[in-house]
């Protein structure tokens, strides 16, 4: 064989190994022990959020039902449905661009997608929703402030919130006929990596929102009033405007061993509206 041939022979078989990626299209289905006793807003609140955290986003979501859809790079997109119950969930393909499929084939890259999104969720069932976590409070602290109607717009919008528990901030008009029931705080915190600060923020306080509604359904309250950030130093003057905290995001040389944790802590009053 001569040297071009053993050439030409190299470069076909680099062509062919580069064609292996593709990948039957996978399917990710979990079934759980009726015993563990998830609800279907658990469940809810676990698929979401685990899609918010891979940077999906939720197209719609209703009882029994999450549509969603991730695009990397302007290049490749895919869109999957989740159909789930109490004891189950799986992540159907249903469409995609860029990630070459093609008669149930796809690029494996999907399939990493799908495999890391399963994991996330089974991660999220794992722990307890409504256990707060803890803001960090050391290191350099960059506080800023946020629409909070919008925070709870998109949340809504994603399904974590599904308009039964009211949300008034510390200084707006509260309802009439209000019965105080308990004091309840949250917190909530997620790291910055792959995300903006600004989704960052809006990330944290959907969560923590998620987290107060389920708490005020538990205590048969229908409305969460006078929400002012947990530390006395939260608190801003506009009405409208809620604490996002970033902590390690200034200290030099931080970033390359961990990205920085953006976190939002609220305090409030359960209530019970008639």
């Amino acid at each position: 064989m001569t040297q071009f041939q053993r050439i030409v022979a190299l470069f076909i078989v680099a062509v062919a190994l580069s064609g292996c990626t593709s990948n039957t299209v996978y399917t990710a289905k979990e079934t759980f022990p009726s015993d563990r006793g998830f609800s279907n807003d658990r469940m809810s609140r676990a698929i979401v959020t685990a899609l918010i955290e891979r940077q999906w986003v939720v197209q719609s979501a209703r009882p029994g039902m999450i549509k969603a859809a991730i695009t990397v790079r302007d290049k490749h997109h895919a869109e999957v449905d989740i159909p789930y119950t109490t004891t189950s969930f799986e992540i159907d393909y249903r469409d995609s661009r860029g990630l070459d499929y093609k008669d149930g084939r796809i690029h494996g890259t999907y399939n990493r997608w799908i495999n890391y999104l399963r994991d996330d969720v089974i991660k999220q069932l794992a722990s307890d929703p409504d256990i707060d976590q803890v803001i960090a409070s050391q290191g350099a602290y960059e506080p800023t402030f946020q629409d909070f109607q919008e925070g709870v717009r998109r949340a809504t919008d994603v399904g974590l919130l599904d308009g039964s528990v009211k949300f008034y901030l510390a200084g707006e008009t509260l309802p009439a006929q209000a019965r105080k029931l308990s004091t309840v705080s949250s917190s909530r915190q997620t790291d910055n990596e792959d995300k903006s600060d600004e989704d960052a923020c809006f990330w944290a306080l959907q969560s923590t929102l998620a987290t107060l509604q389920s708490k005020a359904k538990k205590a048969g309250a229908n409305a969460v009033i006078n929400i002012a950030g947990i530390n006395k130093r939260d608190l801003s003057q506009d009405t409208g405007k809620y604490q996002c905290a970033t902590d390690g995001a200034t200290i030099p040389g931080l970033e390359a061993l961990k990205p920085a944790v953006t976190g939002v802590g609220l305090r409030g009053e359960l209530v019970k509206v008639d």
